[in-house]
């Protein structure tokens, strides 16, 4: 039952990418619709935080934390990463589609994890580069050009969404490790989230402000109600996942959920595409390649080495 309840949060952030691109291309501000999909979680998580006593306290033990210097400024960046991961998000999806622009932030993901945990990023500390993830991480490379390859011959090559999506993806790798750390102090999946929205809100403000004041415009508010769960699917994803991981465990999770991320990507470009054409055999060959080239990777990597 728990595994499949990982896969179907999986699906959740295909979906929550897909209603953002939607947003985006209805208000012609990808930042704008950024700025909507927080404000709307970080209002659900402002009640939630604030009206249970444990997660009030956790959140204070975050400022507490910063405030005497035990959480250094870097640490508490997260947010900050994840702003511009869901403003990419929202300004790619429409251009590339859900399934290549997850393949693609799933390789660089993969990828960048090997050096966040080297480098003694995440609250495990240190930890290894083993072969079994470094042939995982490779082989995610392979699978991503396998699925662009059309668009590499074609004539409608867009490199710029994809290599924005690659970037946010190692964002994502480091997000996940410094809110480790942050969860260490809060001892609270929704405190760290609440913080998390908050300052990926304060960035998005500011890139969106500049982005007016360059002469870009915002779009009138579409009536359809959809476009604006965005958020509420970001807020369920940390919520739900806190929970699943405690019965599953991390590797079990991040497998699955990652499954449940392409799968969902690809079904929702098959019934919903958010650009016409996006899905093809070689974008279904990469994702099942990705799904593999993880779950293999991880499956027979030594216990010791485990995340």
């Amino acid at each position: 039952m728990y595994a499949i309840f990982a896969v179907l949060i999986g699906v959740v952030v295909a979906v929550q990418a897909r209603i953002n691109g939607q947003l985006s291309v209805d208000l012609d501000n990808g930042l704008a619709a950024a700025l909507i999909s927080f404000l709307t979680g970080w209002t659900l998580l402002f009640f939630l935080v604030f009206g249970i006593k444990k997660e009030r306290v956790g959140l204070f033990a975050i400022f507490a934390a910063i405030k005497s210097k035990d959480l250094a400024l870097w640490e508490v960046a997260g947010g900050i990463l994840g702003g511009c991961f869901v403003a990419v998000q929202s300004i790619t999806v429409p251009q590339i589609g859900v399934a290549l622009f997850t393949i693609v932030v799933v390789a660089g993901q993969t990828v960048s994890s090997l050096f966040v945990d080297k480098a003694g990023i995440t609250a495990s500390g240190k930890q290894k580069i083993t072969l079994p993830r470094t042939l995982g991480a490779i082989a995610t490379l392979i699978a991503v050009f396998i699925a662009v390859y059309p668009d590499l011959i074609g004539s409608e090559f867009r490199f710029l969404p994809l290599l924005l999506a690659l970037i946010v993806g190692v964002f994502a790798s480091i997000q996940q490790g410094l809110n480790g750390r942050l969860n260490v102090v809060a001892k609270s999946p929704l405190a760290t989230a609440w913080f998390n929205f908050a300052t990926g809100a304060v960035i998005v403000v500011i890139a969106l402000a500049i982005n007016l004041a360059s002469g870009a415009r915002i779009g009138a508010l579409p009536h359809n109600f959809w476009v604006y769960t965005g958020g509420t699917a970001g807020l369920i994803f940390v919520a739900v996942s806190a929970f699943i991981i405690k019965h599953l465990g991390v590797l079990n999770f991040v497998i699955l959920n990652i499954a449940g991320q392409l799968i969902g990507a690809v079904i929702i470009d098959w019934l919903f595409p958010a650009k016409a054409g996006s899905l093809n055999g070689y974008l279904i060959f990469g994702t099942v390649m990705t799904i593999a080239s993880i779950a293999i990777s991880r499956l027979i990597e030594p216990k010791k080495a485990k995340v």
